[in-house]
């Protein structure tokens, strides 16, 4: 059997992990002859939006998008120069559902994802986009677990 793999998504949260999930997505993309998607999805935490008279300046999502876009551009240049197609993606919305659409809408052949590793009542609480995306992806995911 032969694995087509053309197109590997790649949400990144700008965390330290960011760096082993591009090493791996482009060492799979170099393997495989495949194009990396590098997505990024913001939204407004609960605790921010049920907060009585927040105020958010009327800039406030340009200047989110556009940092979120400088910010994949730092991660894609890197791996241009190294041959490999990139595409920068930024999306509104609950990462977890964004990640599921934006792997059925292009479609993606795999998801390479960090895991954070919380544990325990944080985990419980928190839950996890990398878990609810392992559940719900429309394709293979590959977690990639960061050493601390």
């Amino acid at each position: 059997m032969t694995i087509q793999v053309g197109t590997i998504l790649v949400p990144l949260d700008f965390s330290h992990h960011a760096e082993n999930v591009i090493e791996w997505a482009v060492h799979l993309a170099e393997e495989h002859n495949s194009g990396l998607v590098l997505l990024h999805a913001y939204h407004l935490p609960v605790d921010f939006q049920q907060l009585e008279g927040a105020y958010l300046p009327p800039d406030f999502w340009t200047q989110v998008r556009q940092e979120a876009t400088e910010n994949l551009e730092r991660y894609a240049a890197p791996v241009r120069e190294a041959g490999v197609p990139v595409e920068i993606v930024v999306r509104e919305g609950y990462p977890a559902t964004v990640i599921e659409a934006e792997a059925e809408e292009r479609p993606a052949d795999l998801i390479v994802i960090g895991t954070r590793g919380h544990g325990g009542l944080k985990h419980m609480l928190l839950g996890s986009v990398a878990e609810r995306v392992v559940q719900k992806a429309p394709c293979p995911v590959l977690t990639v677990k960061t050493p601390d």
